[in-house]
């Protein structure tokens, strides 16, 4: 088995978590650098909301070096992979860098902050030898690679009408992660982060978004006036087919995060997160299968294929999002073995559910008016 040594740009609370967990977990992968901004946090002791105290990482990865200038750390460790886990405006630039290198990437979401980002990460891609893994954690969650399979099958008909709600409350985060703290010279487009929800339904239709209408609440929980609760959009494919879509991250809902619903030609799919003391549950009826004209409970979870799959190789340890990031590491760990040249999750699939986004945001300035999509391969 060929071992890929891998350097790591962003050290926040998501940023040391995946580090350690692909570290420790998957069996190609050599930590072999780090690189941050800010010393503190390879160095010292730290304390990050979601995953309390932590010891400093020089320690729990003692082999690593670290850096905080990231073109310093790729021209002398010359890394096979970078992990780019910085906050989300600036992930385009250093995945650029490591391309023109030949590097391969695994990125988090949203893929890029502009259209211009959007724009100059295709061409680069596109001339570079190297991969771009899309990190879309919803992506790898048990109950969507079952609408996936549902779909193929038939057993869901065309998708025509499908919509998902984000609801989290993000406010414990803006100390932790300044770039999310709302002010007069930060005014978060409430839509940006819509690849959570967009991601999964993207999945199984076959066109690209081509319109949206979104409008947003303004502040009523925080009492921010920077800070937007929630937004609404509503997209359309040039077919017709519709996606909409609930974003909120100041809210009181106290509800799980993610719920998504398909309906199609021939069936129904949901997803609904947790009520209270009501769990989680997933559910379809399809015209097509005997026996499923009424509403059915899947026996899935948020980890993709238990007992199947996931193990049958060989034992595998879960991690990150219910093992949502450990199924999408480990598929771009199977792709670099096979010297594949495009990941399973590429950059089109990352920019198809990221710039709706950013059109989405631009509806709002324009009180709801229809705003048209367009992509950076409609010139291709």
């Amino acid at each position: 088995m060929r071992k890929f040594r891998m350097a790591t740009v962003g050290l926040g609370h998501r940023g040391r978590q995946m580090l350690c967990d692909v570290a420790r977990c998957v069996d190609c992968i050599d930590a072999v650098a780090v690189c941050d901004l800010t010393p503190d946090l390879f160095y010292k002791p730290v304390h990050f909301y979601y995953g309390g105290d932590m010891p400093p990482l020089k320690e729990e990865l003692p082999a690593l070096h670290f850096y905080t200038d990231y073109e310093e750390m790729l021209d002398t460790e010359k890394p096979d992979v970078v992990m780019v886990e910085t906050p989300a405006q600036c992930h385009a630039q250093f995945c650029a860098l490591a391309l023109k290198r030949g590097i391969h990437v695994y990125s988090d979401i949203p893929t890029v902050g502009t259209l211009e980002d959007a724009d100059m990460l295709w061409k680069v891609r596109k001339e570079s030898d190297a991969m771009l893994m899309t990190g879309a954690t919803t992506c790898g969650w048990g109950f969507v690679l079952a609408l996936q399979d549902l779909c193929k099958q038939g057993l869901l008909g065309k998708p025509f009408f499908l919509e998902a709600e984000y609801i989290h409350d993000c406010r414990m985060l803006w100390e932790e992660t300044p770039w999310r703290r709302p002010g007069p010279d930060n005014k978060p487009n409430p839509a940006y982060y819509c690849t959570h929800s967009l991601g999964p339904l993207l999945s199984v239709i076959d066109e690209d978004l081509r319109t949206v209408s979104c409008v947003s609440s303004g502040s009523f929980v925080s009492g921010n006036p920077w800070a937007e609760d929630i937004c609404s959009a509503t997209f359309q494919t040039d077919s017709g087919v519709i996606v909409r879509m609930t974003k909120s991250g100041v809210n009181n809902a106290k509800i799980g995060h993610h719920s998504y619903r398909v309906f199609g030609s021939e069936g129904y799919f949901e997803h609904l997160s947790e009520r209270g003391s009501e769990p989680a549950r997933t559910r379809f009826n399809s015209t097509k299968l005997y026996g499923a004209n009424k509403l059915t409970e899947l026996p899935v979870t948020f980890t993709p294929n238990e007992g199947e799959e996931w193990s049958h190789k060989r034992p595998r340890s879960t991690f990150g999002h219910g093992g949502a990031d450990a199924w999408l590491w480990y598929k771009f760990a199977e792709a670099l073995q096979a010297g594949a040249k495009e990941a399973p999750l590429d950059l089109k699939a990352g920019l198809r559910m990221t710039l709706p986004g950013i059109f989405a945001g631009e509806s709002i300035k324009r009180k709801g008016e229809i705003v048209k999509l367009h992509y950076p391969w409609d010139n291709d």
